[in-house]
């Protein structure tokens, strides 16, 4: 068991707590496994706008991208939110001679997703209560890529569909800057380095991230390669 309240509000002291045990971890994977469940269900939730924007094409398109959308974002908050994040953590943190095993940063990495986990759980609440708002343009014909263009841009511009995103967009961003706290601390303990380290270390990626998600909210246009 771990002291939640520590993890949360004292994460030094838990990490402290934690400095003598060898690295388990059967903890930071459940955590890891629950924020991809709920991850899931968000991208799962979107196949009912993904149906009706496809119902005139027929063939249950929009249920299977529903479907792919919901294991897309499973295997996505594992990969980018605990394995990739964990991998540029101990990366940046060689430059400044951190000495801690992988293991170890990859399990303080885990620790520091349950902020981001009740994020994930208020946005898909929120998400909830947007659905049933969001006008659906119905597209006929799957060849028409214009037709499909136009269509998809018109829902991502649909009034409720643009304050859900801005919304999701800073409730996530608040819970992000939660871990941020929690993984700074987790860093410094892991590998061995500086506060001021493990600021940086940790700050760098995540502000790189944050910048990302203002531009494409900002522009409509995703950088390439981005997630």
């Amino acid at each position: 068991m771990i002291n939640l309240l520590d993890l949360l509000i004292h994460p030094e002291r838990f990490f402290s707590a934690q400095a003598g045990n060898e690295p388990d971890l059967k903890i930071p994977s459940a955590i890891a496994i629950a924020g991809a469940i709920i991850a899931a269900v968000a991208g799962y939730s979107l196949s009912g706008l993904y149906t009706e924007l496809f119902a005139g094409a027929g063939g249950g398109i929009g249920a299977f991208m529903g479907i792919m959308g919901a294991v897309g974002a499973f295997i996505g908050f594992l990969i980018m939110w605990w394995l990739v994040m964990a991998g540029i953590f101990h990366v940046i943190s060689v430059f400044f001679k951190g000495s801690g095993k992988f293991n170890r940063t990859l399990a303080n990495t885990g620790y520091g997703l349950i902020p981001l986990i009740i994020g994930s759980i208020v946005t898909t609440l929120i998400l909830f209560t947007y659905l049933p708002r969001i006008t659906v343009p119905v597209i006929r014909d799957m060849q028409d890529t214009t037709a499909l263009q136009k269509a998809m841009q018109e829902l991502m511009q649909d009034p409720f569909m643009r304050e859900y995103t801005q919304v999701s967009m800073i409730v996530s961003i608040l819970f992000l800057i939660w871990s941020v706290n929690i993984w700074i601390f987790g860093v410094r303990q892991a590998r061995g380095i500086t506060l001021r380290q493990a600021c940086i270390t940790v700050i760098i990626p995540v502000a790189v991230y944050i910048i990302y998600m203002v531009y494409t909210l900002i522009t409509g246009v995703s950088i390439p390669g981005g997630a």
